[in-house]
């Protein structure tokens, strides 16, 4: 037997054994599963922000001395109650609120339309999300939220849709919750899940099942690939609305 015959021969061999090997390895990776019946929510995720409600900003139209303070950063204050003196004149908390940014020591220069000093009001908070247009065009005003907090991943928060409107080119939805977490301040985050689609009853196949709009089928010992139509999906389930898969079936699907 010629060399280059003997080198294209084990060639082949090895082309084979890798193939048997990723085959194993497919077969290994995947289980059988049935479809089942129940119930499915569609929902729309997004980023939100901790905001407050109301806060007051002290700013200049011109640059001036700080003359006295009156409250450190951390002060509880409440209407009246002196903040800053601005040469002779005295500027008042219009709010009750926690002083949440002095930018000036007394004696200090304050320069033109910079915020001097801020005052939170930490009762009145909302969360904010900011979404792309796609999926904007599905929210609606009163539609239930799931919140999840960083630091709070154990418990979850109900809240409901208060309005969505456009800012400089951005899609926000403010979102309000019915009860809010101790020690939760404005600028931090929480993962939202509006949800905007349920159905109940519906056959299901697990997405881990899904390749490019395909799953294979085991139907009277026969595996196939098939396409389906699906209708709500969430982040592990999906409907099944084409009449190509039944309850009977078995279909394949990766591991966890």
């Amino acid at each position: 037997m010629k060399i280059k015959t003997i080198i294209l021969l084990v060639g082949f061999l090895i082309l084979i054994g890798a193939i048997g090997l990723a085959m194993i390895k497919l077969n290994f990776n995947q289980e059988k599963m049935t479809p089942k019946r129940g119930d499915v929510v569609e929902s729309i995720y997004g980023l939100g922000t901790v905001s407050a409600d109301k806060s007051f900003n002290i700013r200049l139209g011109i640059a001036i001395t700080v003359s006295k303070l009156f409250v450190n950063e951390g002060d509880k204050v409440t209407v009246g109650k002196p903040l800053i003196k601005i040469d002779d004149h005295t500027i008042k908390s219009p709010i009750d609120g926690i002083v949440t940014k002095v930018a000036y020591k007394e004696g200090e220069l304050a320069a033109p339309q910079v915020s001097i000093m801020t005052i939170t009001n930490l009762e009145h908070l909302y969360l904010e999300v900011s979404l792309e247009q796609q999926s904007i065009l599905r929210i609606k005003k009163d539609q239930p939220v799931s919140i999840s907090f960083e630091t709070l991943r154990s418990e979850k928060f109900t809240g409901k849709v208060k309005t969505v409107y456009p800012r400089d080119n951005q899609f926000i939805v403010r979102i309000e919750l019915e009860v809010w977490p101790v020690g939760v301040l404005p600028g931090m985050t929480a993962d939202s899940a509006i949800i905007v689609g349920k159905k109940a009853n519906v056959l299901l196949i697990p997405i881990s099942s899904i390749s490019s709009g395909k799953v294979t089928r085991i139907r009277n010992g026969i595996k196939e690939k098939v396409g389906i139509k699906l209708g709500v999906i969430d982040n592990e389930w999906a409907e099944v609305i084409s009449d190509n898969i039944s309850e009977t079936d078995e279909i394949l699907s990766r591991k966890k």
